[in-house]
């Protein structure tokens, strides 16, 4: 079940609570997802991972002019053709360096999920519902769903909106982005799983099973997770080192 519109996720919301009987919205937390905004679209937070890199290369340019043998026209070169250079180089780093710890908050909010995840299936015996063993299978991916797209993505982008009027949705794509690919990939059906849970006879013997379960996808998540900002990193990437080649061909030839 992937989920793309607001449609979708109401779906989802109903499905949750007609096969669960549990009503996700309750596990989100204001607060947590309010530090999770604030930690992503904190000025300090672009500044130190975009800014420093740039600051570097500028000093790194006018270091040139007392380390490099420049005479005449050369002088004028330089001064033209390097800044430029040595300016998208570290415009690259910087954005490298943003992303890098872009991931590694993302890793964090994925970790929260999971913990919502486990508070989930915890409660599960405690509610006035049992699960058809037909839908036990679905119930930790629903879930999971559930906690991405009804909790994480809205609460996250309403908070970013209201910090960040008409241009919070630069921080909101990527995140949203994301969070809703690990929700299409990560799969939670296993065979083993649906082995052992033919066996189960109640409610309660279903907990230690999924989080089990839970446990063992985390790897996984990461995984996705890793792949997916390395998309996101490669045009990046590869615009880093041909502005970087460039820059030593051009100090190579001018020197």
């Amino acid at each position: 079940m992937k989920i793309r519109t607001e449609k979708d996720v109401e779906l989802l919301d109903q499905k949750i609570k007609d096969d669960l009987g549990i009503d996700i919205r309750k596990y989100g937390n204001e607060e947590v997802l309010a530090a999770f905004a604030e930690i992503l679209v904190f000025p300090q937070y672009i500044l130190t991972w975009t800014i420093r890199p740039i600051l570097l290369a500028v000093f790194a340019f006018f270091l040139g002019f007392f380390v490099l043998n420049l005479v005449h026209i050369e002088f004028l070169i330089y001064l033209l053709f390097g800044f430029s250079l040595f300016l998208m180089v570290g415009v690259f780093f910087g954005v490298l360096f943003f992303m890098w710890k872009m991931k590694k908050d993302m890793w964090n909010i994925l970790n929260y999920a999971l913990d919502i995840l486990k508070n989930t299936v915890q409660d599960l015996s405690h509610f006035q519902h049992t699960i058809p063993p037909a839908k036990r299978r679905q119930a930790l991916g629903l879930l999971f769903k559930g906690i991405l797209h009804i909790i994480l993505i809205p609460g996250i982008s309403r908070i970013i909106s209201d910090k960040i009027p008409f241009i919070g949705w630069i921080f909101i794509w990527p995140i949203k982005t994301v969070l809703s690919l690990i929700s299409d990939r990560i799969k939670w059906d296993g065979h083993m799983l649906n082995d052992e849970l033919e066996k189960v006879d109640n409610e309660e013997q279903l907990i230690p099973l999924y989080l089990k379960t839970i446990n063992g996808v985390q790897k996984g998540i990461k995984t996705v997770l890793d792949v997916s900002f390395k998309v996101f990193q490669f045009p990046v990437l590869i615009g880093f080192f041909i502005c970087l080649s460039l820059l030593i061909i051009f100090i190579y030839l001018i020197n």
